[in-house]
């Protein structure tokens, strides 16, 4: 029987510390030991680990993690108005003519199915600066020291994060820390707009992300050049969203190949096969 949302009392859930040499290893083993999917989570970062690598040692990342609150049925109820020199999100208390003592509500947001990308020509300089100072604010709940830059580019929004020494643990095991804070940024900016379609957001560190764009563009003509050769069609390894769809681009200008997405989660492959192939 699903959870009623209006019952859902975190305290209560459950919850299991991983520790793992990058982000999303530990999330998986988290995911494990509850036996949810990794998307059904609520990720705690206790420790960002450090590599063997780091003048301070090896340390691991270590996370806390819960089942994440169920959607109420129907979405988020209509809230009524807030009255004059209210603030939103709380509620009077009884006897006090609204000077009384005040209690956050808590309620769960659903925000549906990703939409598509705000048009790059809507970004205005005050959304930038938005998603700069939410960049930030990730970066430090994280607990690394750096700075954040923010610039307009003709997709959406790019944002170069420089931890200093610590770049290469920002970015992590295959770029999967850094894949886990462009996601967590995604869902932040969703949560902040959620009335319009959000900005492409692209976050790399240290040309992180310009280097994995040519590698991942390199594996799919590889793969490309293999289905062609022996007619058998061929899977990318799990890839995040971002990834796929470098993939997909890079296939998509050479003739005769497509590309489907197969699985679950937010992890999913890329098949390549010649086009017009019947699915294996």
């Amino acid at each position: 029987m699903q959870a009623n949302a209006s019952q859902f009392d975190p305290a209560n859930e459950p919850h299991v510390d991983a520790e793992a040499p990058s982000f999303g290893e530990a999330v998986r083993d988290a995911a494990d030991q509850l036996g949810l999917e990794p998307d059904d989570l609520s990720i705690e970062i206790l420790d960002p680990g450090r590599s063997a690598e780091s003048g301070g040692g090896y340390r691991a990342v270590k996370i806390r993690a819960r089942r994440r609150p169920p959607e109420p049925a129907g979405g988020a109820a209509r809230r009524a108005p807030a009255a004059p020199g209210e603030a939103r999100g709380y509620d009077r208390s009884e006897g006090g003519r609204g000077m009384g003592r005040r209690e956050p509500r808590r309620e769960a947001a659903n925000y549906g199915p990703p939409p598509p990308p705000m048009d790059p020509a809507k970004i205005t300089p005050e959304i930038v600066a938005m998603v700069r100072e939410m960049s930030v604010g990730l970066l430090e709940s994280m607990g690394f020291p750096g700075s954040v830059e923010a610039e307009k580019t003709q997709h959406g929004i790019r944002i170069a994060l420089d931890a200093g020494e610590q770049d290469q643990f920002l970015i992590g095991k295959d770029g999967e820390t850094l894949s886990a804070f462009q996601h967590l940024l995604g869902r932040m900016i969703r949560a902040k707009m959620p009335e319009e379609s959000p900005p492409r957001v692209e976050v790399d560190v240290a040309g992180f992300r310009d280097r994995q764009i040519e590698g991942l563009r390199e594996m799919a003509r590889g793969l490309m050049e293999e289905v062609r050769r022996t007619g058998e069609e061929l899977s990318t390894d799990p890839l995040p969203a971002s990834e796929r769809r470098i993939v997909h681009l890079e296939v998509a200008e050479h003739a005769g190949m497509e590309t489907v997405t197969v699985g679950d989660g937010y992890f999913k492959r890329v098949v390549i096969r010649k086009a017009g192939a019947k699915p294996e």
